[in-house]
């Protein structure tokens, strides 16, 4: 008759049968969930659950704060063009370059040749400044052009803006010029590679969260393209997965 104790359990609707000598009953479809012990429970909501990405929701101050929300604009397509060489690099004749404002100085008036006015996703990272300033490293394009690939976003959605300009010789960070670049074209999303671009972009951002909320814009960030290097084809594809379903 099992154990007097399992009385004790047992709702007052189903008494009269344990009263009566009922011990088991047959469940076809098993039991539901709110049936089940508590240590299957837990295990079902742990396998179900969502891995959860830390997401910041921010607020820039000026000059970084986006202002308009219009959508828009591109950069060369590292399957089109090398980064190499960005004086030589093909652009299609449909859409013309971003004009430079005649405020905007020297060299970043010259990376805008690379942009178009369309674009839908602007991509940077720390080396950025040193591959549109002629020092690029094929180990970065070939990154580049792999997770291009990967992502199969159309033709001319990404524009390559820089977060720093090669002064002298040596990489100078411009968080006010990057957002300068960005309010050419007000692209939802910015793609950062990097906790050292990021800071450029976003001073104050939270370091553990991978997607800032600006008011106009969504900032999502990426490994460093310095770590990707170091990663084989499928794990490069791999550690941008979490950009792969953004609206575009």
């Amino acid at each position: 008759m099992g154990s007097p104790s399992a009385r004790l359990n047992v709702r007052e609707s189903l008494r009269p049968w344990l009263e009566s000598g009922l011990e088991f009953v047959y469940a076809p479809g098993g039991l539901s969930a709110e049936a089940q012990p508590d240590f299957v429970q837990g295990q079902v909501s742990e396998q179900a659950a969502p891995i959860e990405q830390r997401t910041s929701r921010f607020t820039p101050t000026q000059p970084q704060q986006p202002q308009a929300s219009r959508a828009g604009a591109t950069a060369p397509s590292l399957g089109q063009q090398t980064l190499n060489s960005p004086q030589g690099a093909a652009h299609s004749g449909a859409v013309s370059p971003v004009q430079a404002p005649p405020d905007f100085p020297a060299p970043w008036s010259s990376f805008l040749r690379f942009t178009k006015p369309d674009a839908r996703v602007v991509m940077t990272y720390m080396e950025l400044g040193l591959d549109l300033g002629g020092q690029s490293d094929p180990r970065r394009r070939s990154v580049l052009k792999n997770l291009q690939a990967h992502l199969k976003w159309p033709s001319g959605t990404i524009n390559f803006w820089p977060v720093a300009a090669l002064v002298n010789g040596a990489l100078q960070p411009d968080t006010s010029m990057f957002w300068r670049g960005w309010e050419l074209w007000h692209t939802p999303h910015v793609v950062c590679f990097g906790d050292e671009a990021l800071k450029v972009i976003l001073p104050d951002a939270d370091e553990q969260a991978v997607t800032h909320l600006l008011e106009k814009v969504i900032v999502h960030k990426l490994p460093p393209l310095t770590q990707l290097i170091d990663l084989l084809p499928h794990e490069q594809q791999l550690a941008v997965d979490g950009i792969t379903n953004i609206r575009l």
